[in-house]
């Protein structure tokens, strides 16, 4: 394997080689890529359940849920702000996966509270890209 050229040959080769290390339950993985070297360590999977956060000045709970990526790739678009009531299966904004653009949806009704991810970002599967408070 030679080292690739440019992005979107790197994110072939981690869009084919993440899932088969989730199916095998692989954390770690070191590629040789010509001279180099990738080694990956992959994050556990989020979940989309809800979350329990504790303010900290108060004794009020808040719940959020969070939107995660369909698929490793660049974060490459927010269509929606913070602050922004959505419905459930809006289109917050998009991945990129080579040459495909997938969109990234909102779990649940409620208020978009935070973008977690910059634009043109790496992001991984399933990572938290939006945290939406719902109705």
């Amino acid at each position: 394997m030679t080292i690739p050229r440019d992005e979107n040959q790197l994110i072939d080769i981690l869009t084919s080689l993440v899932p088969r290390m989730r199916q095998h339950g692989m954390v770690f993985c070191d590629v040789p890529l010509g001279q180099a070297q990738l080694k990956l360590e992959l994050a556990p999977q989020k979940s989309s359940e809800t979350l329990h956060y504790a303010a900290p000045a108060a004794d009020v709970i808040v719940q959020t849920v969070d939107a995660l990526s369909p698929e490793m790739g660049i974060f490459a678009e927010a269509v929606v702000e913070e602050g922004l009531h959505v419905a459930e299966k809006t289109i917050l904004g998009f991945v990129d996966v080579g040459p495909l653009r997938l969109a990234l949806e909102a779990p649940v009704s409620g208020t978009v509270m935070l973008c977690l991810v910059p634009v043109n970002s790496v992001v991984g599967y399933h990572q938290p890209v939006f945290r939406i408070q719902p109705d």
